[in-house]
């Protein structure tokens, strides 16, 4: 209980919401940061080591992201203490039991989605458990290429991040070598549309190492590869070195993708980080002390909550009865813009644009819990978010 009371302040959490079912040895945990605008939503991660502290701090950056995407939607989080690589009746017991338990939050308006561990019919048994309905058009089911659309929105959301960023740092986005932390679900779907782009992918990591080749890598091979060998890829695909995993972030690129866990990049290795420009699928994977740091050694790293909101877009799409067509309008619109505000903001300040976006979100937050800006319906949130949504 002490490690969240330590990290609360103004905005939050509200709800500590642990939960168990002795008979199937289900262990959960749902962080509501705050309602203050409204609903709250967030994904399920489903990991044998997650803590509280990680899923509080996962449901504060919820809240960073739908409100810098103007949406009065406040950040929750949801946490399964469980192996990810479980599967059949085990795996839906466990999904169904923590439904169950966290029936009254659903009911009240909370929402819960994918994330590591879990993806998108793990969150249909969560509702099916808690005998909720789940509001979707299953347009996050919607295939392209073999990878569901989420996968590849949060991925394509990513890349057009940090091309906007390029610009501020001298870099065409033609050509740039890129590196990326992980090659699953998300991390597959960067290394497609940074290969789309006209990037060159110089190397990529599982839990098994990391691949790298300054000449390039083959991202079709990989891709195609990654669906037999799962994390093994690494280690199959030949025609480049194997280096550990956490050399990842320190190798000489104009781009790096972290794409796992929080707070792998901080005070005493950010001055390793040769990359030029960081957009992250990660959510929080570098500590303030290092946005600092970064900052000051003119480094351009796009705050997490701006770079990897596509999971969040692809959801209001969904709910609105919107198209593939629509996500990747959005994601170019939203998230581009709003990547390219931030930056020039910060430059003008002289401040990290995470701080920056930071602190602008925090003055939203405390000015709706003031009273200053009336909570929205739930229908009245679906007409915000078709106009911001221009559907």
């Amino acid at each position: 209980m002490r490690e969240w009371l330590e990290l609360s302040d103004e905005l939050g959490p509200e709800k500590i919401f642990h939960v168990y079912d002795p008979k199937v040895g289900m262990k959960g945990v749902v962080v509501v940061d705050t309602t203050s605008m409204g609903v709250a939503g967030g994904g399920t991660r489903m990991l044998l080591d997650i803590t509280t502290k990680e899923i509080f701090e996962l449901a504060r950056a919820m809240t960073y992201k739908f409100a810098m995407l103007d949406f009065p939607i406040g950040g929750s989080k949801a946490g399964i203490w469980a192996d990810p690589g479980i599967f059949g009746a085990q795996r839906q017991d466990i999904l169904k039991a923590f439904g169950n338990a966290i029936k009254p939050l659903l009911e009240s308006g909370v929402t819960v989605a994918a994330d590591i561990g879990t993806d998108v019919e793990d969150v249909a048994t969560i509702y099916e458990g808690a005998g909720v309905p789940l509001q979707t058009t299953g347009l996050s089911l919607e295939e392209i290429d073999g990878e569901p659309l989420e996968n590849h929105a949060t991925g394509y959301g990513v890349v057009v991040a940090a091309k906007a960023a390029c610009d501020f740092a001298d870099r065409d986005i033609k050509g740039v070598t890129v590196a990326i932390e992980g090659f699953g679900k998300v991390g597959g779907g960067v290394a497609r549309y940074m290969a789309e782009e006209g990037a060159k992918v110089v190397a990529i990591s599982t839990i098994e190492g990391t691949l790298y080749n300054s000449d390039g890598l083959d991202v079709n091979k990989l891709l195609v590869m990654r669906k037999e060998f799962g994390d093994r890829v690494v280690k199959e695909y030949k025609g480049a070195r194997l280096l550990d995993k956490g050399e990842i972030y320190f190798l000489p690129v104009d781009i790096l993708i972290p794409g796992a866990r929080p707070y792998v990049i901080d005070k005493s290795n950010a001055d390793r980080i040769q990359a030029k420009v960081i957009s992250s699928i990660a959510n929080v994977p570098i500590t303030d002390e290092a946005e600092d740091i970064l900052f000051n050694r003119k480094i351009l790293s796009v705050p997490d909550f701006i770079s990897n909101a596509g999971g969040v877009l692809v959801a209001l799409v969904d709910i609105l009865g919107g198209t593939a067509d629509d996500v990747f309008r959005a994601l170019r619109e939203l998230i581009g813009s709003n990547t390219r505000d931030i930056i020039t903001d910060a430059y003008k300040q002289g401040i990290n644009p995470r701080a920056l976006a930071v602190k602008r979100v925090t003055e939203k937050v405390l000015k709706a819990r003031e009273g200053k800006e009336p909570v929205p319906t739930f229908e009245e949130l679906l007409k915000l978010a078709r106009q911001r949504l221009k559907m």
